[in-house]
């Protein structure tokens, strides 16, 4: 019976110990004007102003890459395209804010360019949107006229 709790107590150690740094999938940020995200509400509409899935792998500790989505041996990917990315920075005034869309969270052991990272636990349907650090909205991605945009389904107040 001990030596079952103990393998239990292990087991469950060793799940919250990671193996490999996590990083955050998201867009470029956007500046959204703050009346607009006082007024949103479920089934509005914002576009991104991209026509192809460029993403960004966030991490404080261990960096940032630049990256797309790819098709590889009939799955979807991401392929890295640019390490030590420093993304491009939005000033925050007092009519804007700056928008953080989070497509999901990654593990990757690698940074580096050429490196493909599977995409089989991102859902397209469950977006977050972050406004200064606070979940803001949730959204799925969809295309409108052949370019990119999420559309809200749940608001947080």
């Amino acid at each position: 019976m001990k030596a079952d709790n103990q393998a239990l107590k292990l087991e469950k150690l060793m799940q919250r110990h990671q193996c490999y740094p996590e990083y955050e999938l998201c867009f470029s940020p956007i500046a959204v004007r703050k009346v607009l995200l006082k007024k949103l509400n479920v089934g509005d509409l914002l576009l991104l102003g991209l026509e192809s899935m460029e993403m960004q792998l966030v991490s404080k500790s261990n960096g940032c890459a630049k990256a797309i989505l790819a098709s590889y041996d009939e799955t979807m990917t991401i392929q890295i395209i640019e390490d030590s990315y420093s993304g491009s920075e939005i000033d925050e005034s007092k009519k804007y804010k700056k928008l953080k869309i989070l497509l999901g969270r990654v593990h990757s052991r690698v940074l580096t360019i050429g490196h493909k990272i599977e995409t089989m636990h991102i859902d397209f349907e469950e977006i977050l949107l972050y406004a200064e650090e606070k979940m803001l909205a949730k959204g799925r991605l969809v295309t409108v006229d052949d370019e990119i945009a999420v559309e809200i389904k749940e608001v947080k107040r």
